[in-house]
């Protein structure tokens, strides 16, 4: 047996712990790589051969492409082409791993420098255009959800089923921006300001004045009355946002209760406290428009440019002595990993629950919680905690009196109209375009609570054999725009609740994370939403409302049917609580890694290469939905990234 060979021959090296510098000096020895490789030690060192391309690929060719994931670093040794090719094509500049709302735009424009190479990491499947109908609910689409849920507590969710609430989250490409409610609400400027931390120089780019611009980079406005104010808003970007030009009766009804009570119609994203709106959503043509649709699609072309859908990332590739991140594992099919890797940067953006799966498994996260599982500790940071998500309860519903039946052939025939000219009824969100943003609170600069409205059809017969159980009210029967009950959901915009995410106890690699929501745990949140219950049962003292017969809905509330007015809510609030599915935080940036996981840049502390663009960056969230502040966050990000990669000319990987 050859000398190399009774050397290497039981050598196994786990992926994680796989490290160039390492096993380089033996390589050079045994194989004497100097002349083949022509590169020495010293030039390696210096260097980082991962980022030494030409080496890199004659390095993996020699050994047989490495095997990393079943650990045989010379199994089946070639040397063909196809092997070369092979290992040449698992090489990029930068891998995103999440195909969803940050994860599209980042692809669009990091592919647009042409020397980049870019791969998308995805583990749902590409969009379809049945998702695209606006009156169509996509978040009861199961296949295109993670459908995770919260654990069981004793103060929210307690009559949902297995006393716990689902948290939605798309698995799709495109992610929740094809499974929200459309909505383009950007939020308060106070809270934005909120993150700017006096003592971090550095966050100061985080105030709302140094993020308009990140906002405005990829909107293109198509309401002008909107558009006029140009300090907030522009045209000419990717994402198309418009109200829709449907307005039905209940819609106007709803919208002029709410102005006798004194809500101005007016630009929610213009920092206002209140507002009675109809909200203006991400679509074009009358078409939902997520970000693979608005970012990804029209450059899917680009050959510097990789997709990968169906495929699961399980675990970061780190080099212990470096404290890099060189690439990642994933699955396509369950248990058959394959390995690719990131010359400058590996890039998280699979939001707020999965970057902590992977982050755990990848031993980044809090000491005591991979201890649970036997990971080993690369980097001790606080993942997974302060998880927050926006809360709202159900049980308070109006019914509609007047509305005729609606027939099947009516709705196949609303479907046609929409597939062949983007029009009729299905064009639009029905009265869940109608939004009222209510602040509780003074001298908070910013509403409190979104009154959202949301249409269902219940037959009338139902409601005069037996009242309705709130969750049959919120099973969508139809498509939005039909509907005869009109559902208020008053939603917490800025929760105090705070819990955390940690790995499956039974199965920590394919699992679904538990969720300690702990939503509803502060007396404030609580408050606050019984507060806003009272404000909008006004709106049924409206003469309107009145001569349409507009009535509250009667629901079955049990077990809170025999209490009454504000203990009864109390009740109610916590037995039918819903996850708003906004999750945000637990990789919360901030100027240390006791209490934050990214820095500033959104880099992660104490590991190089490694960055989180998405919403769980977030501390807190700020009073609108989380679509705009995570597209607005990729933006900034991108700016960063040319920053450290283009603009840097010391930069070694730029001198490549």
């Amino acid at each position: 047996m050859p000398h190399h060979e009774s050397q290497w021959k039981h050598t196994r090296y786990d992926a994680s712990m796989w490290s160039y510098q390492s096993i380089f000096p033996k390589l050079l020895s045994t194989y004497h790589l100097k002349d083949k490789l022509g590169v020495t030690y010293e030039e390696f060192k210096a260097n980082n051969l991962i980022l030494h391309f030409s080496a890199f690929i004659h390095l993996n060719v020699i050994l047989g492409s490495l095997s990393l994931v079943n650990g045989d670093l010379f199994s089946k040794a070639t040397r063909s082409k196809a092997d070369e090719k092979n290992v040449q094509n698992s090489v990029f500049d930068f891998i995103i791993v999440g195909g969803g709302t940050a994860g599209c735009v980042l692809a669009n424009r990091l592919s647009a420098v042409p020397e980049w190479k870019v791969l998308l990491i995805e583990a749902g499947e590409e969009e379809n255009i049945d998702y695209n109908i606006p009156g169509v609910p996509t978040e009861e689409f199961r296949p295109i959800l993670w459908n995770f849920r919260t654990e069981r507590n004793g103060f929210s969710c307690l009559s949902r089923p297995g006393g716990s609430c689902e948290v939605k989250t798309g698995k799709v490409l495109g992610g929740s921006s094809v499974t929200n409610d459309m909505k383009y609400t950007r939020g308060s400027k106070k809270d934005y300001d909120a993150w700017h931390d006096n003592l971090a120089p550095d966050s100061v780019g985080w105030k709302f004045e140094n993020l308009i611009e990140h906002f405005k980079a990829s909107e293109d406005n198509g309401d002008y009355d909107v558009l006029m104010n140009s300090f907030y808003h522009s045209r000419g970007g990717e994402m198309h946002v418009q109200r829709f030009k449907h307005v039905d009766r209940y819609m106007e009804l709803f919208l002029g209760a709410f102005a006798e009570l004194g809500f101005r119609s007016i630009d929610i994203n213009t920092n206002v406290p209140e507002a009675a709106i109809n909200n203006q959503f991400v679509m074009f043509n009358n078409t939902r428009l997520s970000t693979n649709s608005a970012f990804l699609k029209p450059v899917r072309h680009r050959k510097n440019l990789t997709v990968k859908t169906g495929a699961t990332v399980t675990k970061l590739i780190t080099d212990e002595q470096e404290k890099t991140i060189d690439g990642v594992i994933y699955e396509v099919e369950k248990g058959k990993a394959q390995a690719a890797y990131a010359k400058r940067e590996t890039i998280l953006t699979a939001g707020a629950i999965n970057n902590v799966r992977l982050l755990h498994l990848s031993g980044i996260g809090p000491t005591a919680e991979l201890a649970k599982h036997n990971i080993s500790v690369y980097v001790d940071l606080p993942v997974g905690a302060d998880y927050q998500d926006q809360v709202t309860t159900g049980g308070l519903a109006f019914t509609l009196s007047d509305v005729a039946p609606f027939t099947e052939s009516q709705i196949i025939d609303d479907f046609k109209t929409w597939f062949q000219n983007r029009g009729g009824p299905l064009a639009s969100r029905g009265i869940n375009q109608v939004s009222a943003f209510i602040q509780l609170f003074e001298n908070k600069n910013g509403p409190d609570i979104e009154l959202a409205l949301e249409g269902n059809y219940i037959r009338s017969d139902k409601f005069m054999l037996t009242n309705v159980t709130v969750h049959t009210a919120e099973e969508s029967s139809l498509p939005l725009p039909y509907y005869n009950l009109v559902i208020v959901n008053p939603v917490l915009l800025k929760p105090k609740s705070k819990g955390k995410v940690t790995l499956n106890k039974r199965n920590p690699k394919y699992g679904r994370p538990v969720i300690q929501a702990n939503l509803l745990k502060e007396s404030e949140d609580l408050d606050a939403i019984i507060d806003s219950v009272d404000i909008a049962l006004q709106i049924l003292e409206n003469k309107e409302f009145k001569r349409a017969e507009i009535k509250l809905a009667p629901l079955d509330l049990f077990p809170c049917d025999r209490l009454q007015n504000r203990d009864q809510w109390n009740c109610i609030a916590r037995h039918y609580t819903k996850a708003m599915g906004n999750p945000i935080g637990t990789c919360r940036m901030g100027g240390n890694k006791t209490t934050s996981v990214v820095n500033y840049d959104l880099k992660v502390h104490g590991v190089e290469r490694l960055r989180i663009v998405d919403a769980s960056v977030m501390p807190t969230h700020v009073r609108g939905g989380i679509f705009a502040p995570t597209v607005m966050i990729a933006e900034k990000a991108t700016k960063f990234i040319m920053k450290d990669w283009k603009e840097n000319k010391s930069n070694f990987y730029n001198n490549r």
